[in-house]
């Protein structure tokens, strides 16, 4: 009878990380699945295990290992060493262990400020500077592939650990991921080189997907109402309602668009990992015309005021509040 367990989820691209570095080992192993949305780890069984409340939890024998790249680490160390981990040759480990770090505390925390308030209901857009640096992220992931795996020219489990993080962002559909040509390689080559991958990651994945856009069309929806009904409040305001719907219109195409970005992310990556971009289209900006009259006064000051209240206010709206 098998000794390990893992307590997962299949909307945790975490948990396919493991999921799937145990197959790939080859290792006999316990599957349970918790409900997250149900509360399923907020129970005292499941608390008693892992107190923080998240998945994926690995359970081997009275070891309880809660952390995602810990567990991958210690499957391969454990049972099977080899060069996805190498027991031998600190220096390999210490760049596989930075990629697992930067895909925890870069690629996966910034792809989840995208997408995780959408999905819990807590936004009705994405900001601009989280999908900017989250594309930032891509760009460097594109460089690190370009020997063929994350790490040089062999997989090692930080192919694993990127790859569940990327086949969530791929469900998600929020970026064009055409211009990272070594990350679609890659990519393309992980998803068979991996076994049960459909199972252990992509089903998983495409659920989550789902969740995100199901959520994600509902509020841009949301957002169009509620420009429809300012311009319905307004419309018999004289000297406003041109104006204000006019700022309504732009900053709602802003924070509802698919983000569409003005900039040419397509590059070449050269032998040593380094890249240039192949071709950069400048962002175009429109200037706020404000008319002078006789007197060189400004006119229409109050219904400038009003554009600015339109566009900062939401931006202010969107800040949580700092946690103690």
């Amino acid at each position: 009878m098998s000794t390990l367990t893992l307590f997962g989820s299949s909307l945790s691209s975490l948990s396919h990380s493991v999921h799937m570095a145990l197959d790939l080992l080859n290792l006999k192993y316990t599957y349970i699945e918790v409900n997250v949305q149900e509360g399923g780890t907020r129970t005292p069984d499941f608390l008693s295990l892992n107190p923080h409340q998240s998945v994926p939890v690995l359970v081997d024998s009275n070891l309880i290992i809660t952390e995602s790249s810990a567990a991958i680490t210690y499957l391969v160390s454990q049972y099977s060493p080899s060069h996805l981990y190498p027991e031998c040759g600190a220096k390999k480990r210490s760049q596989i262990d930075q990629r697992l770090q930067f895909n925890i505390g870069k690629f996966y925390k910034r792809m989840g400020d995208c997408v995780y308030p959408v999905c819990l209901g807590k936004t009705v857009n994405i900001d601009s500077e989280k999908i900017e640096a989250l594309k930032e992220c891509l760009m460097w992931i594109n460089q690190m592939t370009v020997g063929g795996y994350v790490l040089d020219s062999s997989m090692t489990i930080a192919d694993l650990a990127f790859l569940s993080t990327m086949s969530t962002l791929e469900a998600c559909n929020l970026l064009d991921l055409s211009p990272y040509k070594n990350l679609q390689v890659w990519l393309d080559g992980m998803k068979k080189q991996v076994p049960n991958y459909e199972n252990n990651c992509q089903k998983g994945a495409a659920e989550f997907g789902n969740w995100f856009q199901e959520n994600y069309k509902a509020n841009k929806t949301r957002v169009v109402e509620r420009k429809d009904v300012y311009k319905e409040d307004t419309e018999n305001d004289e000297g406003k309602s041109d104006e204000t719907y006019i700022v309504t219109e732009t900053v709602s195409k802003i924070s509802s668009s698919d983000y569409a970005s003005s900039t040419d992310y397509t590059f070449s990556a050269s032998d040593d990992g380094s890249y240039t971009p192949v071709s950069y289209t400048p962002v175009s900006y429109t200037p706020v015309n404000i008319h002078l009259d006789g007197a060189g006064q400004r006119k229409g000051g109050a219904a400038l005021a009003r554009q600015m209240m339109m566009i900062v206010a939401p931006a202010l709206g969107s800040i949580p509040l700092l946690k103690q």
